[in-house]
């Protein structure tokens, strides 16, 4: 049950009254002003992204923010260039089977996209050469659940269409359904490097909960390219961040301090959370990691519930995909306590109890890397440097690929070709070989 503000000031009132809340109205805007400052864009860096001729990393979206460009960026394994290609629908390049009918498409963030490997390089081409039948790649690097559920949605409306949908989702994909301007979940220290040939985080549509927990869809703060240039305005984004409750937390988990006890007290009640304490500024840091956390993955439940539904009605199958950071791998190899504050849960139990119970299928890759890491001789380290550049390697996305391998083979009517026998000859070519 949510502790009422009356009870929460009474139990702690030294407390609130200085360092934890800032509590006069003015003194809150110039907190917010100031929080704000560095994250004031650049009118070069929108210059940029919006000319259809740059050297950049992505292109404007109306809808989903931002879909990405074709690149050649050395950013690879042992320092290698690696190629990216984007079809006009956005779809990463085939590369396996393109002339073949495909029935299974995939979507998700970076790590269904295959950033920092090339074409042919990822999990679904790795699946593809295996399976002897195409997968199409719908990931974008950057996306969270809801704006990969967006982006299928407006592809399963095209002819691109499949029965089959593989819906991959990673690390903090939660945290990005929520945030209207993800601009503001990064650091400082990162904003400069973000804001030249790979800038892409501008506002999308994104999902917050109402009063009652129930999913509420946002449409973007900036639909248009004139618009965008609004966020080179620090007024503007005072005005449109003032009373935004995500901003709050992150405001919080940043700086130790509250602009609005009643705005957490709300974000717990729509989290059916307890307030946290909040009695110090590294408490209140935790305690908005961890509201933020649990909001973020209760509006990923709801939008699971809903790409459910859309699959049911729509006769498509959908199977959950759960991959991991580098850091998740490691802690869960290492045995790390549950409760050390950087051992993040990142796809909670309640998380994936809630999809088995809906009927969802669910393949989770953590325990298959655990797993094999306990037949190595090798530190946590060493095994996920194996895999890991930040995203997977090439080496990685093969781990992922026979991770998920059986399930989907399982998954698919008929089999893959190269796991049908019907009494067909051992060397066939039918469909696959000229003549």
């Amino acid at each position: 049950m949510t502790i009422k503000r009356r009870e929460f000031l009474a139990a702690v009132p030294v407390a609130l009254a200085s360092a934890t809340v800032i509590a006069r109205q003015g003194d809150s805007d110039q907190s917010l002003r100031s929080f704000l400052q560095p994250h004031v864009l650049q009118r070069e860096t929108l210059d940029r992204f919006l000319d259809s001729k740059a050297q950049v990393w992505a292109k404007f979206d109306p809808e989903l923010g931002y879909l990405l460009r074709n690149a050649f960026v050395r950013d690879g394994v042992d320092g290698c260039h690696t190629l990216a290609r984007y079809q006009d629908s956005g779809q990463r390049q085939q590369v396996n089977f393109p002339d073949q009918p495909c029935r299974i498409n995939s979507y998700g963030d970076s790590f269904t996209q295959g950033h920092q490997v090339s074409d042919g390089e990822t999990w679904q081409e790795i699946l593809s050469a295996h399976f002897c039948e195409p997968i199409r790649n719908f990931g974008v690097g950057g996306f969270g659940v809801y704006q990969a559920y967006r982006r299928l949605l407006r592809n399963e409306a095209t002819d691109a269409s499949g029965k089959y949908i593989l819906f991959n989702i990673w690390g903090d994909d939660h945290l990005r359904s929520v945030y209207a301007w993800r601009w503001l979940a990064f650091p400082d220290n990162v904003l400069e490097s973000m804001s030249g040939t790979m800038f892409h985080a501008n506002p999308w549509v994104h999902a917050r909960l109402d009063d009652h927990g129930e999913l509420v869809e946002r449409d973007s703060l900036c639909p248009t390219e004139a618009s965008l240039y609004q966020l080179c305005d620090l007024d503007f984004l005072v005005r449109t961040f003032q009373e935004d409750e995500i901003a709050h937390l992150l405001f919080a988990q940043r700086t130790g301090a509250c602009l609005s006890l009643e705005v957490l007290e709300r974000v717990a009640a729509k989290c059916q959370r307890t307030l946290p304490d909040l009695t110090t500024p590294d408490s209140i840091k935790a305690g908005a990691t961890q509201l933020l956390h649990a909001y973020a993955v209760r509006v990923g439940i709801a939008v699971m519930d809903r790409l459910h539904e859309y699959c049911k009605r729509n006769e498509k199958e959908l199977m959950v995909l759960l991959s991991y950071p580098v850091g998740a791998v490691w802690h869960a190899c290492n045995r790390s306590p549950t409760d050390d504050p950087d051992n993040t849960d990142w796809h909670p139990q309640y998380f994936k109890d809630h999809l088995v119970a809906k009927g969802i299928r669910l393949v989770d890759s953590l325990p298959a890397h655990v797993a094999e890491y306990d037949t190595f001789k090798l530190t946590a380290k060493e095994y996920v440097d194996r895999y890991y550049i930040g995203h997977y390697t090439p080496r990685g996305n093969h781990f992922f690929a026979y991770a998920v391998k059986d399930a989907i083979r399982d998954w698919l009517t008929p089999a893959p070709p190269s796991y049908q026998n019907n009494g067909e000859p051992l060397i066939r070519f039918q469909g696959y070989l000229p003549g």
